[in-house]
């Protein structure tokens, strides 16, 4: 989440910074999925994966005291429970009855509000993170803090290293398997945060896209877009050209002018972004954007 979209959506400045999708360094979990699309897995064995993630098995929360264990049967849904509840981003209406529990907001790991409800209250959604639901006879005191880091365990991702989410899937089995629709690409939480460009399949433009071949080695491709050399590129195409390149399994990246592809320190692509276009849009040479992230890759001498 950046400052411009921070204040477009009225949240408060804490939440600048925050992951919007599955994020897993060393082993831990900085944000789980929030809705079903595609992350580029690492194994603690080193192996590379691509796969559509979410929460739909439930995930367990630790604490200093105690584990709580969040069930698929209160998955986006919390009706006549005791049990704990929680809502990701799939989640389809803009507010969560309160019913006097007890909810927390998350922003990647982190605990950013807590809102105790009365009966008839309604919470809104907001787009960015989990929302867990207590019943308030069964809320642990020692979640009552905000800015608190938890500790989120997802059973079927043990085993991932390191992984970040992005999306489309392009490429599963050798075949093209563009969804946007399962994905949540089109829900409204998705389209909140600016994501919604991404559900235009007929769209062309710059974009990077990464793919696993059947021997499990990881090929990125970039493509330039909105230059007068080239119009770019949609998602069918980048998944073609993955396909034809023997790739088994592919996932985009970024459709748009922060596309940058560097190796051996030099820069691949060619971007349409220049720091000081709007002195002259015509006349400044292209330069790659500063963004916040990048994803990196190295080979170690053996």
């Amino acid at each position: 989440l950046n400052p411009e979209l921070v204040g477009k959506l009225g949240l408060p400045e804490s939440y600048i910074g925050s992951p919007l999708g599955f994020l897993v360094s060393h082993g831990r979990v900085i944000c789980p999925p929030l809705f079903n699309k595609p992350a580029l897995l690492i194994t603690r064995e080193g192996k590379l994966d691509i796969q559509r993630v979410n929460l739909n098995k439930g995930f367990l929360l630790k604490t200093e005291k105690s584990e709580i264990l969040f069930t698929p049967e209160n998955h986006n849904t919390c009706t006549g429970t005791t049990s704990p509840c929680y809502y990701d981003l799939m989640y389809e209406e803009g507010e969560i009855h309160g019913d006097g529990r007890v909810f927390l907001r998350l922003a990647g790991n982190v605990i950013k509000e807590i809102i105790t409800t009365h009966r008839e209250e309604k919470v809104p959604v907001i787009p960015v993170g989990l929302t867990l639901s207590f019943h308030p006879d069964h809320f642990p005191d020692e979640l009552n803090k905000k800015n608190k880091k938890v500790e989120i365990i997802i059973p079927e991702y043990v085993n991932i290293y390191h992984a970040v989410e992005a999306g489309p899937m392009l490429l599963n089995n050798g075949r093209i398997c563009i969804d946007m629709e399962r994905e949540g690409w089109k829900k409204q939480n998705s389209v909140r945060t600016q994501a919604a460009r991404l559900d235009f399949t007929d769209m062309r433009g710059p974009k990077i896209a990464a793919g696993i071949d059947a021997n499990g080695r990881l090929s990125v491709l970039t493509i330039n877009g909105r230059i007068r050399e080239s119009v770019g590129a949609t998602h069918f195409d980048m998944a073609e050209i993955l396909k034809q390149q023997g790739m088994v399994k592919a996932m985009g990246f970024d459709p748009g002018g922060s596309s940058t592809l560097v190796v051996d320190g030099n820069v691949l692509n060619i971007s349409p972004y220049n720091s000081r276009y709007e002195e002259n849009i015509y006349s400044m040479p292209p330069e790659p954007r500063a963004v916040a992230n990048a994803v990196l890759g190295y080979l170690e001498d053996s």
